[in-house]
């Protein structure tokens, strides 16, 4: 089992492709997973080709997603990063919880207009936070824990694309 102070687990995606994706897995802390993921992100990041707007932006979601996990979901949990060539174009925060389609439900609701009650009034939130900052490129999915090899809940976000100009 992967521990605060471990270093990152590497996974090669398998499939037509193979080789050309990589998943790197870092154990989140109970009490401290928020923390932890918005800087493993930022540390991930904060180098070209990503702005420093969007970096924040994407700390904002990743402290979104680890705070929720740890809120509403049993441990472990984990900050995942998909990389395609070297490049980290999708994140994950994935805890052994069944939250898929309450999360999905709660992602794609219609906006409403403020003063009319909606879902946001019994929570979800941050959710909608999550969906603002990533303009939609945002989803759950059901997915097996790097640490531990149970099912759990993962929430992912697309990372902006920002490709050298020839």
């Amino acid at each position: 089992m992967l521990t605060e102070h471990a270093p990152a687990l590497e996974v090669g995606v398998r499939g037509r492709h193979r080789g050309r994706f990589r998943v790197t897995a870092w154990c989140l802390p109970p009490g401290n997973a928020a923390r932890r993921a918005r800087k493993l992100l930022h540390d991930l990041l904060s180098r070209p080709p990503f702005a420093p707007d969007d970096v924040a932006d994407l700390e904002v979601v990743v402290t979104e997603l680890a705070t929720n996990a740890g809120s509403y979901a049993p441990g472990p949990y984990e900050l995942r990063v998909l990389h395609d060539r070297e490049l980290p174009i999708r994140a994950e925060v994935a805890d052994a919880g069944g939250g898929v389609p309450l999360i999905e439900r709660l992602l794609r609701r219609p906006f409403t207009l403020p003063g009319h009650v909606d879902e946001l009034s019994l929570g979800g939130r941050g959710l909608r936070i999550v969906e603002e900052y990533t303009s939609g490129r945002c989803g759950a999915r059901w997915t097996r824990l790097c640490g531990t090899g149970q099912i759990g809940t993962g929430v992912w976000f697309d990372l902006p694309v920002h490709r050298p100009r020839p």
